[in-house]
């Protein structure tokens, strides 16, 4: 009873507030009316309009961790995402597949593995992070990417599937 209670709670407060602008205040009134609906959460959550979570009981958020326009996660196999995360504009996060049997695909047995954003990542516009996948501190999967392995820490991937194209050093930019 209690995962419904909270999925509803956080839709309710989608609803409720979807017609609000994306200013940085509504951002963070928005991200603070949803804590409850989730499995751990830090301060300062930024959740813009139509950031859908499927399961918010089994995801953990951390500090500071900014969810973009539009994201989508399925946290139905559990997500942890650290500190100082970014989420872009329509990224997928699923942690869960459905599964090939008797000929058919199917959605009652699918399997689930957690995802895990290390602290400072960036999930940048349209990417996807599937089942089972860690994300390294610092690292940047770019736009349009598909994470369907590990990424280490510092570095940018791009492509489908996601390969590391290069190291980001302390200071440095990846714009």
């Amino acid at each position: 009873m209690n995962r419904i209670l909270k999925y509803l709670w956080f839709h309710l407060v989608m609803l409720l507030t979807g017609w609000l602008p994306d200013l940085r205040p509504v951002l963070r009134i928005r991200g603070c009316l949803v804590r409850p609906a989730l499995a751990g959460c830090g301060r300062n959550l930024m959740l813009c309009r139509h950031v859908y979570i499927a399961f918010p009981d089994r995801l953990q958020v951390g500090a500071n961790v900014y969810f973009a326009y539009g994201a989508w996660i399925q946290a139905g196999g559990g997500i942890r995402i650290e500190d100082d995360v970014v989420i872009g504009p329509y990224a997928v996060l699923v942690a869960g597949d459905h599964v090939f049997e008797d000929g058919r695909y199917r959605i009652d047995r699918g399997l689930r593995a957690p995802i895990h954003l290390k602290r400072g990542c960036w999930v940048a516009a349209h990417a996807t992070v599937t089942k089972g996948v860690t994300i390294g501190h610092g690292a940047m999967l770019a736009a349009n990417a598909v994470a369907t392995e590990d990424l280490p820490d510092r570095c940018v991937a791009a492509g489908v599937p996601a390969r590391v194209i290069r190291s980001v050093g302390e200071q440095e930019s990846v714009s």
